[in-house]
């Protein structure tokens, strides 16, 4: 049964059954917390096939302090981007 269907079965009821609909649906949790992180996710993907496993080979380390980017010389990117799509 499509969504459309269940609001139009509901508008179908009795105001008193409405009002029962409604305290059912008020009594369901409305979490707005993930059902899991985001590793978790990739494990559970990975565990499916879906992905590769993901392998760490440094800690996780959240202190990246001492990363700096890679300076290139050349066109932007972005530039050669637009220039391509001409």
């Amino acid at each position: 049964m499509s969504v459309t269907e269940i609001i139009e079965a509901v508008r179908a009821l009795s105001p008193a059954e409405q009002e029962q609909v409604k305290a059912l649906l008020d009594s369901l949790p409305t979490s707005t917390e993930p059902l899991m992180t985001e590793s978790e996710f990739a494990e559970y993907l990975a565990a499916k096939g879906v992905i590769a496993p993901l392998v760490r080979t440094e800690p996780d380390d959240d202190d990246d302090d001492d990363w700096e980017p890679i300076e290139v010389t050349g066109e932007p990117l972005s530039q050669m981007i637009i220039r391509e799509r001409r």
